[in-house]
């Protein structure tokens, strides 16, 4: 393993050469945690004070000036593995991208109980300075010990599998419930066969908070695009079973899912409203939960929720419908292993703006419903080539999964369409750009879905802006005017579409992140519209080659600044005759023939 001192601190790079043995250091106590004790692998004491605050004050930003801080340098791309041991008192650890007060987000925050043993993992990037806390959840002085461990992801892979530890996922959907309508609106229900395929035992229920929690959301493809027509509560977790169906099941259930087993719940359990929880009590990047509140309402409550013009089979001829749960649980985003939480089946409409899934394709295990525009885009199971999967990473935080397509109407005009589905970004979703390289969008469209039942969140819709060569979609606040603005939160998608009279061409967008991030966009290649034709030659831009582009021939060859000021909007490279992508003399004879033929 290599160690170096890029960015370290004194005491860090003096144990990372081997001049400072591991062992006790001095903590920093302090709100502003820009002043780290320094930490590579082996063990520290430390001393930390609590004032009784809870979990989630530790969670959420608070600052509390009797923790410990300490400060880790990756020295390689892998995982971060910390295990807190206290003597008196429950302790909370968390692992940061930057101090709390400075905009810093947590990458995991953990709490294993009372006087026990509290163990996190974070995945981290090569070079990158990492901020650890150590907060006491009791009152008083306490002092305790930690263990820092680091993980290559070669051996966190060991064997060509997924990162070790506890894996939730989506095995099997089989039936979904109905209720109300009231008033337009109709909800649903999933059962859910949920397996974990990691090697270590996954928490599970009400001592772990509810986690892990499982998101329903409903899709619809119809006219060649997929869009979310609803979504619902999380169901947190009460008690495992230990079933088989998920590889060789070690037994264990209760208040974890053993390894290799398998639990079901019904969709007559699963829609208990008392064991609903809204999203925003969860991180999905570092899988943090808060206990779902009790409260109980009418019948589409907190359940997945969606119009009835939405899901009615004679107001959407050829239309197909996706079923997708999305589960967060506590301990399997530390270790990495959330981005296969997402599983979707296609549903089909009964009687009664009922669903079934008799007779439909098994359950499309370990990927999110997006994927079902390509896979079934020119009807049930057949493939539209014309649809781009693809997957788009924030750096050091979460994933996005990405779609677009380009439909060629006809007449020279063209249709653009694009998804967006959070899967883990915490981060979400903010703004989305599309170069538009001159050309006019019109008919232009967003889609979202909407939030219910308490959720905090805003219904908004997006604004949209065209001007700078750009159209670009945004949420109506900041996060800094608004925290609760419509942002592309976790387990949804969102749409971007219009329509222009250019043919595509290669090209990037940008989806800028609602959340403060470093950084704070990031794109991804796509599809976009091309520039205008040129015709080469035609130095005036009125639509021929004649003895009236001479002057603005030769301004472009001796000096392209005049001619920029002379012939405003024309395209100077169409003096580019011979193609080689310089304007120079070499041109002087194509142009001239041009003029003459």
């Amino acid at each position: 393993m290599r160690k170096f001192c890029l960015n370290f601190n004194l005491i860090g790079c003096l144990t990372a050469l081997g001049i400072v043995a591991s062992g006790s250091v001095n903590t920093a106590n302090a709100a502003d945690c820009g002043r780290p004790a320094g930490v590579v692998e082996g063990t520290f004491a430390g001393v930390n004070v609590g004032d009784g605050s809870s979990f989630t004050d530790v969670c959420l930003n608070a600052e509390r000036a009797g923790d410990a801080w300490f400060e880790y340098v990756a020295p390689q791309t892998g995982v971060l593995n910390l295990s807190v041991r206290g003597k008196a008192a429950k302790h909370a650890i968390s692992v940061w991208e930057g101090c709390p007060n400075r905009g810093g987000g947590d990458l995991v925050c953990r709490d294993d109980g009372w006087e026990m043993q509290t163990v996190a993992g974070a995945s981290v990037i090569e070079g990158g300075t990492y901020r650890i806390r150590v907060a006491s959840l009791g009152k008083g002085e306490d002092s305790f010990e930690i263990d820092v461990n680091f993980e290559t992801m070669a051996e966190a892979t060991a064997g060509g599998e997924r990162a070790p530890g506890p894996d939730v996922t989506y095995q099997a959907i089989n039936a979904v419930n109905r209720y109300g309508p009231v008033g337009t609106i109709h909800a649903y229900i999933l059962d859910s066969g949920t397996c974990n395929i990691g090697n270590q035992n996954l928490r599970w229920g009400g001592s772990w908070a509810g986690s892990p929690s499982l998101a329903m959301n409903l899709y619809r493809l119809r006219d060649g695009r997929l869009t979310q027509i609803g979504q619902g509560f999380t169901k947190q977790a009460c008690c495992a079973a230990a079933g088989s169906g998920c590889g060789s099941c070690n037994g264990t259930g209760g208040s974890l899912l053993g390894a290799g087993c398998r639990d079901f719940y019904g969709a007559g359990w699963n829609d208990q409203q008392s064991r609903l929880g809204p999203r925003s009590n969860l991180n999905a990047f570092t899988g943090a939960h808060i206990l779902a509140s009790t409260n109980t309402g009418n019948a589409i409550f907190k359940r997945c929720q969606a119009e009835q013009a939405d899901v009615d089979p004679l107001q959407n001829p050829g239309a197909l419908w996706f079923f997708e749960g999305v589960y967060v649980a506590s301990d399997d985003a530390p270790v990495g292993n959330n981005l296969n939480n997402a599983s979707y089946r296609r549903a089909a409409p009964s009687t009664g703006f009922n669903f079934t899934f008799s007779g439909m394709p098994a359950t499309q295990q370990l990927v999110p419903a997006i994927q079902a525009w390509r896979a079934n885009g020119l009807g049930a199971g057949v493939v539209d080539t014309r649809v781009v999967d693809g997957i788009l990473d924030v750096p050091n935080e979460g994933r996005f999964h990405t779609a677009y397509k380009v439909t060629d109407l006809g007449g020279g005009n063209y249709r653009y369409d694009y998804a967006i589905f959070n899967l883990t970004s915490d981060r979400s979703g903010g703004s989305f750009s599309v170069p538009l390289n001159g050309a006019t969008p019109v008919n232009i469209g967003f889609n979202d879905v909407n939030y219910h039942s308490g959720e905090p969140y805003d219904n908004t819709n997006w604004n949209v802006s065209v001007g700078s060569g750009a159209i670009t979609w945004r949420s109506p606040q900041t996060f800094a005017q608004n925290p609760n603005s419509n942002a592309l939160r976790w387990g949804t998608m969102y749409n971007f579409w219009f329509e222009t009279n250019r043919a595509p061409q290669a090209g990037s967008v940008e989806l800028g992140l609602f959340k403060p991030h470093t950084p704070q966009a990031v794109s991804f290649n796509a599809s976009v519209p091309s520039g205008p034709a040129i015709l080469l030659g035609d130095m005036n831009c009125d639509g021929i080659v004649s003895v009236g582009d001479i002057a603005g021939f030769v301004l472009a060859l001796t000096d392209p600044l005049a001619y920029a000021v002379q012939y405003p909007g024309c395209q100077m490279m169409a003096a580019d005759v011979n193609q080689d992508g310089v304007i120079s003399v070499g041109d002087i004879a194509g142009f001239v023939a041009l003029l003459t033929q």
